[in-house]
């Protein structure tokens, strides 16, 4: 019976870990002092295994397996058991160019290092504002621009209106100075 003690507060450990990560678990635990509801809860399971498995060599079997059985189903586990050595070669070989092109803008990031590094790209977390300010007035100078264009295109519309009209009315000025022209001089032939 202790050992299986040992062996359920080994899982809670592990279950605490899992659920807790890198935080102080005291910190979220009840701080009643009589067991929780879940302890008990987990403590009548723990109970009900140990009698359901008792006496039955091959559930404990498998039991002990378990820690072997979830190694055989992690993924990175199934490549190393599907792929052979010549297999990962050959995956390494036919992604030579990536990894190579990959090598290459690793070493110029290297080497920019220091320009990355440098206090005026670590200012620009503090610039944003004034990035905004002016988005927002490029933004909208690009909006009076737009509102002058379109000013600037109905004046020249007006100007070709009146210079189309000017015209025509010239051409009937020439026409009627025309006429008037031809009828004194045909009035000189006669007289």
């Amino acid at each position: 019976m202790a050992d299986n003690l040992d062996v359920f507060e080994n899982r809670l450990e592990l279950l605490e870990t899992r659920v807790f990560g890198g935080s102080n678990k005291d910190a979220h635990y009840p701080k009643e002092s009589k067991p929780s509801k879940c302890t008990d809860v987990l403590a009548n399971v723990q109970t009900n295994l140990t009698k359901a498995v008792a006496g039955k060599k091959k559930i404990n079997r498998i039991f002990d397996r378990l820690p072997e059985l979830k190694e055989c189903l992690d993924p990175a586990r199934a490549d190393e058991m599907t792929l052979s050595e010549a297999a990962k070669t050959e995956i390494i070989l036919a992604e030579e160019d990536f990894l190579l092109q990959q090598s290459a803008r690793l070493e110029t990031l290297q080497q920019l290092q220091d320009t990355l590094d440098s206090e005026h790209i670590k200012a620009v977390p503090s610039l944003t504002g004034k990035l905004q300010d002016l988005s927002q007035l490029t933004i909208k100078q690009q909006d009076e621009a737009g509102k002058l264009s379109e000013e600037i295109e109905s004046l020249l519309s007006t100007y070709n209106a009146i210079i189309t009209l000017l015209s025509k009315q010239f051409v009937k000025w020439d026409e009627t100075v025309t006429k008037i022209e031809q009828a004194k001089s045909s009035q000189k032939v006669l007289d």
